[in-house]
Order: C-alpha cells, then structure tokens, then sequence
C-alpha cells in the first residue's frame, strides 16, 4: 500500500511514518525515566509526610489519628502557604494569572502539540514546578491523588528525546502516549492499564497492532517500579475469594448506585474549581493565595475526618478488608468527596483518580454488606469495591476498558476483570446519554483553569 497523502491541489507529500526501531529503543529510555520520576514523587511525598505529620511510609491515615487536634489543624495551612509561594513562583514562570498544577488533563488537551512546547505546558521546568506543588500538597493533607502529577511529568520527560532528535509529529505524539503508559504503570504497577488509558485518552487513532513501542515504555516502567518499591504492591487489595453466580446479579443491581456516586464525584470535583474561582474574583483574592484558605478548610475537615486526608490508599484497603463498618464508609466516601473537592477548588496539586478509586472502593464494598445480608452469604465486599474502584474511574475518565483492566490487575481475578468491564460500559453509556451535559468548564478531564 502506498504511503503517499495526495492533497486537494494535486501536491503528493509522503505519510509521515510513526516511528522505526529507534521508537522501540526510545520506549525502553522512556519507560526508566518515567519510573524514575514516579519513584521520586513518592518518596518525596512519604518524606513530606514524615516532615509535617511524622508519618510512617504509607500510614499517614493511622498516624493522623494519633496526632493532637491541633496539628491536624495547622499543618495544612503551613502546606497551603507552601503551594501559595509556588503558585506565585508559577506566575513569574509565565503561568498567567491563574497558576495551578498540571496533570493528566493538560496531557489531553494538548496531545496534538500544536503550538509551542511551552503552551503545551509540557516544557520540563514547568513540569518539576508542577510536580513540586503536588508533592507539598500530598505531603501536608491535600486529599488527591500521585497518578496525574507523575503522568504529566512523565509525558514531559518523554517529550525531551523527541525535541533533542528532531522527531516529527507522529512520533513525539507516540513519546507523549509512551510517557503517560509509563508513568500510569509505574503509579498503580498496571502496565496493561497503562496502555490502554494511553490509547483511550492519547493515540485514539493508532490502531493496537502499532502500540509495540508504547507497550515496550510501560512494561520497563513497571519493571523499574517492582524493582525500586521491592515488589510491593501500590494497594493493599485482599483476596476476592469465590465470587457466586447471585452476587454477579447482585453487583449488577447495585450498578446505578455506583455510577451516580461516580458521576456526583466528577461533576462536584470539575464544578467546585469554578464556582471557587468566581467567588475569589468577586471578593477580589487572588487565585495564587487560595491555597491557604483551603489548607484552612482541610484541617476542619481532618479534625472529624483524618482518612480523606492524603492520598488514601490505606483507609481504602482498611475498608476493602473489613476494618470500617457499612455505615461508616459511604460517610467516609461523602468526606472524601468534600475533601478532594476543597483540595481541587483552592489550587492544591494532586488529581483526582485516586480520590475516585477511593470513593468507588467505600460505596461498593457498603453495598457489597448489604449484598451479603440479603443473600444469606459472606459479604462480598472486596468484589463490590474494586467493582465500584473500576466504575468510578471509568465515569471520571470515560475509559472503560483501562478501568476494567485495572480491577483485573489490583485484584488478579478474571472474575472481577469480566464483571467490571461490562459494568464501566454500561455505566458510561449511562452517563453519555441520561446524565446532564457537563458543559464547556467540565468538559472531558475535567478542564481546571
């Protein structure tokens, strides 16, 4: 077949080609700095926590349970002014008038880099600025999620081969889509994820027999990251256990109920920036100095509530495991959202993939209870909450495939794998067709400007 594009005026130009077997090797370079970057981001947040709460690797929701109030109280203001000083910094580096962290929705937006480098927001002095707001902002008690800042600084670092060799446009748009797999995978240690939320939100028109090089960048990636972490995994998830023929019927009945808390999510999670930025601009604040208003807000919320506070991936899997009753996890989820809400809305860093999978985890392992009283059974609730991790991130992402591949991938069953991909298909159709239109502020990743 030829590859010659023939234009309306007569003009024959040659189809630019995707890449050779300089891409594959790039993959591999890319793959390792993308890890690298991951690694850095969370030792430097586990650090910042040890630094402001004196938490343990990994136990900041047990540590902020023991803490006085009052330290509770402050330290997320001390990190508000932290990311106040940065956002101001931003302003100098030419973000404009309304600084805030980049993540996985600016990779998004300007996956067809059309413009400069720098209106991409993928230049890398913005991207390590950016990775420092989220880090100051994990560290002291901003309820978000590590996934976005490490894939935006992935993507960044990506990017850098491709200017220095003179790619053309096919192929840094394949380093941007190796970047974001990579980074994902090395996040969540799902490099299959990782690769389809590169081809769901990236490469929507790459076919999947030419993603070899994006697979070769997150499969190092994932290999970097079991290696540097020691093989742990990022969440505690218990095993499943046999899964009924009922709780399959079950799980489908509780369905609506896990989209709505999904969609309710996003929709106050994309509308609460705005509704923020407003208000500040009535009262005349300006955006820079909103952070230490909502470190103010966050330590209120911790001192009822400490297991929204950080990334929450512990009081998730206490949850998942049965140390939180029935009633007390869809409060948590509703916190949660509050939380994240504060944290998305006053400019803190962080995304908010791994506040979903929180709330998604708290509502479906409630109903997951409720599932096992009414059927007579055990309470299937590690089933009914990665299920209800895979719809909620299926819902903010519109990625029902990557979803569904990360529930096999946290869980390792096939069982739960099945049952989350037709739910998260199911769920966004739902969400496509019945739910109120977002609206150009709320559009797909969630547009924070």
């Amino acid at each position: 077949m030829s590859r010659a594009i023939y234009r309306p005026s007569g003009e024959v130009i040659g189809r630019p080609k995707r890449g050779g077997l300089y891409m594959w090797g790039l993959a591999v370079l890319v793959g390792v700095l993308a890890a690298m970057a991951v690694a850095a981001i969370q030792a430097l947040v586990m650090y910042a926590q040890f630094v402001a709460f004196r938490a343990p690797s990994g136990r900041l929701s047990s540590q902020l349970t023991q803490i006085p109030w009052w330290v509770r109280l402050i330290v997320p203001i001390v990190g508000g002014a932290l990311i106040c000083l940065l956002l101001r910094l931003g302003i100098s580096w030419g973000w404009g008038p309304a600084p805030r962290a980049f993540g996985l929705q600016d990779i998004v937006q300007n996956r067809r880099l059309r413009g400069t480098i720098r209106s991409t927001t993928l230049s890398l002095r913005d991207a390590f600025l950016s990775a420092l707001v989220a880090i100051v902002s994990l560290g002291w008690g901003g309820s978000s999620g590590r996934e976005e800042p490490a894939a935006h600084l992935g993507a960044s670092l990506a990017m850098l081969p491709g200017r220095l060799m003179g790619l053309n446009l096919a192929a840094r748009r394949m380093l941007l889509g190796m970047g974001l797999a990579a980074a994902i995978s090395a996040a969540l240690h799902a490099p299959i994820a990782g690769v389809f939320l590169a081809r769901e939100l990236v490469l929507r028109r790459l076919r999947l027999s030419q993603m070899g090089p994006v697979v070769v960048a997150s499969v190092s990636a994932w290999l970097f990251a079991r290696w540097a972490m020691g093989g742990r995994s990022v969440i505690d998830i218990p095993d499943v256990g046999v899964i009924l023929p009922q709780v399959h019927l079950a799980a489908l009945a509780a369905l609506p109920v896990l989209a709505m808390f999904a969609y309710a999510a996003t929709i106050i999670w994309a509308r609460t920036p705005v509704m923020v930025a407003a208000f500040a601009a009535q009262v005349r604040v300006p955006l820079w100095l909103l952070p230490v208003f909502g470190g103010a807000i966050l330590g209120v919320i911790a001192l009822t509530f400490p297991q929204v506070l950080g990334i929450g991936y512990e009081p998730l899997a206490a949850g998942l495991g049965g140390n939180y009753t029935a009633v007390l996890m869809p409060v948590l989820a509703l916190a949660k959202i509050a939380a994240a809400a504060v944290t998305f809305g006053f400019r803190w860093g962080g995304g908010p993939i791994a506040p979903a999978l929180y709330v998604g985890a708290m509502i479906g392992a409630s109903l997951g209870v409720a599932a096992g009283l009414l059927l007579g059974i055990p309470a299937p609730q590690v089933y009914f909450g990665v299920l209800g991790m895979a719809i909620a991130l299926a819902v903010l992402l519109d990625a029902p495939f990557t979803a569904a591949i990360l529930a096999v991938e946290l869980s390792g069953s096939p069982e739960v794998g099945a049952a989350s991909l037709l739910c998260c298909f199911v769920a966004c159709m739902a969400v496509r067709r019945l739910a109120p239109p977002m609206g150009e502020e709320t559009g797909q990743m969630l547009r924070w400007r």
